[in-house]
């Protein structure tokens, strides 16, 4: 049975014309699907490689600073010589400030804020720039 012999045979032109498209979309889906998982694919390879370089890299700075701290927190050392700030491990300051504490709590006090104070003032105001038209 030939295409002209049945009516019900899709050998129409406007037949073949519906299938071309159909054939074509499905096509361009499956197409548009496959690009997408392999950019899926791409882009989680690269993040998790960019994952793993940025956790190393905490781990570094994480242990650099780890190490600052200890340091500091158990050795003394000048901070800022001109306004007479050092620094002194923390259980010296501790004894240091039990002992000030124990003669006279309101001494202590009064001369813990007066160095609180020194070493937190604000730098002078710098000068204003004279202005261009005087």
């Amino acid at each position: 049975m030939s295409c002209s012999e049945s009516k019900d045979s899709c050998c129409t032109p406007a037949c073949r014309t519906k299938a071309a498209y159909f054939v074509g979309a499905l096509v361009v889906v499956l197409l548009g699907v496959g690009l997408n998982a392999m950019l899926k694919h791409y882009t989680a390879t690269g993040a998790k490689a960019a994952r793993e370089a940025r956790a190393l890299e905490r781990a570094k700075i994480q242990a650099e600073i780890r190490q600052t701290t200890a340091l500091e927190l158990t050795t003394a050392a000048v901070v800022d010589k001109a306004k007479g700030v050092y620094r002194i491990p923390v259980t010296a300051a501790m004894e240091l400030t039990l002992k000030d504490y124990q003669a006279d709590a309101a001494a202590g006090r009064a001369a813990f804020v007066a160095r609180v104070e020194k070493i937190t003032a604000p730098p002078p105001k710098a000068p204003e720039k004279p202005s261009a038209f005087e």
